[in-house]
């Protein structure tokens, strides 16, 4: 009797690109409150110092987006994101062997340039043949994915720093080997085919994608007060991620435990998951200039709230509409930035620069703030004003839409 050889079955690239955009969510926003505590414990790092290691890594991933356009253009997306992890295992690696804080800004460098190889050529991969509707339906399972990874991230470097603050990064570390290994071997098995199935019931036919594409004069403007809304709402999300776990952890604010901070930053991304994945489903946001502005001018009160409250429970939910409100801007600034646009690669560039902008200058300026103030005002006011040049912006784009 002859023997058939077991083969694995080919892989479509939404079943490589949604675990992957997964696992290194939730590896990346676990290393990046591990770093927190990481910085401060290990390396006696200040509030300032902590913000310029993270405005690093977001600088870094900022120029190697523009810099690295040829690349992306002429690498297949597949061998960009092997590089990509390669990369952050090596600079994650660098930082724990690294004695003191010098040499780990250096590090952290080389895993924001390896980054600029990963979520790119990812996002713009998987919206390729998608318009309309049908993208607004992909992007949204593609946020469920990677911002459900966001969620369990912090909430695992909370819980695994609570005794030893290296013991994240060294779990982190582990993961994106694992990450590796399953995008070799997606890469060894990945079906050829342009794109991947969508969830049944989803419209597939062209007219109905042309019907939902990017009205007129729309489709080449409204992308801009979308990416300035992302900076924005991204420098806000540089304090609560980077800066508040300090405040937060001080006697002198809210003398919380890690585990604590952990969660408060798990249900922040758990709304945004929400947000972002219902976003997907529904099309009536599309082009919609009022729930735009409408979205941005509540972020800048949720932030004020958030500085005011001492009460926990008004905390977790101001946390959560800071959440809900990140997700809004997200999915504005990627929707609109690719609709109706060929080289969705390179737009999904600018999407994460602009991101990686708010991230830098959120995380930079509040730890300055906080460090030269040490109070609760003037950071969370400071953060709010982060807020006004998208309000000023939307108002400005309308205007000129009406004339």
């Amino acid at each position: 009797m002859q023997q058939r050889s077991f083969r694995f079955p080919q892989l479509s690239k939404t079943t490589i690109i949604f675990p992957a955009s997964f696992w290194m969510a939730m590896t990346v926003n676990a290393v990046n409150l591990g770093l927190v505590f990481y910085a401060s414990n290990h390396f006696k790092a200040t509030a300032t110092q902590v913000g310029i290691l993270y405005g690093v890594y977001n600088l870094s991933y900022m120029l190697a987006c523009l810099l690295f356009k040829k690349i992306l253009q002429r690498v297949r997306p597949q061998i960009c994101v092997l590089i990509a992890t390669c990369g952050m295992l090596s600079g994650l690696l660098g930082i724990y062997l690294s004695p003191r804080l010098e040499p780990a800004y250096f590090f952290q460098a080389i895993c924001g340039l390896s980054t600029a190889l990963f979520w790119p050529p990812l996002m713009g991969w998987l919206t390729e043949g998608y318009e309309g509707e049908r993208l607004g339906r992909i992007t949204g399972l593609y946020n469920l994915c990677w911002s459900s990874g966001a969620i369990i991230g912090p909430l695992l470097a909370g819980h695994l720093g609570a005794d030893d603050s290296a013991r994240p990064l060294r779990y982190c570390i582990a993961a994106y080997a694992l990450l590796l290994a399953f995008l070799w071997f997606g890469y060894r098995r990945q079906d050829d085919a342009q794109s991947g199935k969508l969830p049944p019931n989803t419209p597939s036919d062209t007219a109905a994608d042309a019907a939902d594409a990017a009205p007129s004069g729309r489709q080449t403007t409204m992308r801009y007060p979308c990416w300035l809304g992302g900076l924005c709402a991204w420098a806000t999300s540089g304090m609560i991620l980077n800066i508040y776990p300090l405040f937060a952890e001080d006697a002198k604010g809210l003398g919380l435990t890690k585990p604590a901070i952990g969660t408060l930053l798990f249900v922040r991304a758990l709304a945004m998951t929400g947000a972002m994945s219902l976003m997907g489903f529904i099309k009536h946001w599309h082009f919609n200039f009022a729930q735009l502005l409408g979205g941005h001018f509540l972020l800048a009160l949720a932030v004020l709230g958030l500085g005011c409250s001492k009460d926990m429970t008004l905390i977790v939910v101001l946390l959560a509409v800071c959440g809900i409100l990140a997700g809004h801007a997200y999915s504005n600034s990627m929707f609109h930035g690719v609709s109706g646009c060929q080289d969705r690669t390179f737009r999904m560039a600018i999407h994460e620069v602009v991101l990686a902008i708010g991230a830098v200058i959120g995380s930079v300026l509040s730890g300055q703030i906080y460090q030269r103030w040490g109070s609760a005002p003037p950071l969370f006011i400071c953060t709010a004003l982060f807020m006004l040049p998208a309000i000023v912006g939307d108002i400005i784009w309308r205007r000129f839409q009406k004339h």
